[in-house]
């Protein structure tokens, strides 16, 4: 029987390698979910010749794009969803790393503190509402939440890692938002969970030739700081479908890790 994934922000990266994977499973039908489909290059490519992968556009901060797209989904689906997979997020570019001290003023700092919770932390409410009557119609009621260990105060002091204050604020509302859910849904059966992907270079996937910059504070990250392993997107992908695929409704609400690192 036909196994329905959504995966929401699928057009590089993480999100990109979760449609590849997925795809090669023979009852897998797979739903990329992007906010710029012509934009959307990279999944163009990998999707080219499959018909188990059914591509549609919207934008996570746009509650009402997202309600069209779990529309598209139902008209293709039957109207259920087995698994949502919410990867969507803003972590790109060097502006995602500022701390406190980087910005120029309070204005700037406010403004990209909002941008950021609009699409981290309210995109994860926008995402599960427009697609909750699908997924309440399907079996198995599954929902990964892509974390960060990052947003988790006890890692951040321990690993020294005063930057990355809009990305790390906003994700931790995100996992707020997730542990929520999980308590609103468990009594109809479901798993809402947040997923770690752990230390992941996703840089080849951004724009045409990647993020030189980026790669190299991950790699210097991954150099100075032995509890992150630096994985690549297929690594990381690899365990996390093992993780989605095992969950139950007894492991509702937790905070799985891709791998065995990363615990301070």
């Amino acid at each position: 029987m036909p196994i329905s994934y959504a995966v929401v922000g699928a057009s590089r990266g993480i999100g990109l390698e979760y449609v590849r994977q997925l795809a090669t499973h023979p009852d897998a039908v797979v739903f990329a979910i992007v906010r710029n489909k012509k934009g959307s290059f990279h999944l163009a490519a990998a999707v080219a010749n499959l018909k188990n992968v059914h591509v549609f556009e919207a934008d996570v901060v746009d509650h009402a794009s997202m309600e069209r797209a779990a529309k598209e989904v139902a008209a293709i689906s039957g109207g259920k969803l087995d698994v949502l997979i919410l990867n969507a997020g803003r972590m790109s570019g060097e502006a995602v790393w500022k701390g406190f001290k980087d910005y120029p003023n309070m204005d700037a700092l406010d403004a990209d503190c909002i941008d950021a919770f609009k699409i981290n932390a309210l995109g994860v409410v926008h995402g599960i509402t427009a697609f909750l009557p699908l997924l309440r119609a399907g079996p198995t009621k599954k929902i990964a939440v892509l974390g960060t260990d990052g947003a988790i105060p006890n890692t951040v002091y321990a690993l020294g890692l005063p930057d990355l204050s809009a990305y790390s604020m906003s994700k931790a509302a995100a996992m707020l938002a997730t542990a929520k859910w999980a308590l609103q849904l468990k009594d109809e059966g479901f798993t809402v969970v947040t997923l770690a992907p752990g230390l992941v270079d996703t840089t080849d996937t951004v724009g045409t030739s990647g993020d030189p910059t980026v790669k190299k504070i991950l790699q210097d990250i991954d150099k100075n700081h032995p509890a992150f392993v630096l994985e690549t997107p297929e690594q990381s992908v690899k365990v996390q479908l093992k993780i989605v695929d095992s969950l139950k409704p007894a492991d509702n609400g937790g905070h799985f890790r891709s791998h065995p690192g990363n615990q301070a």
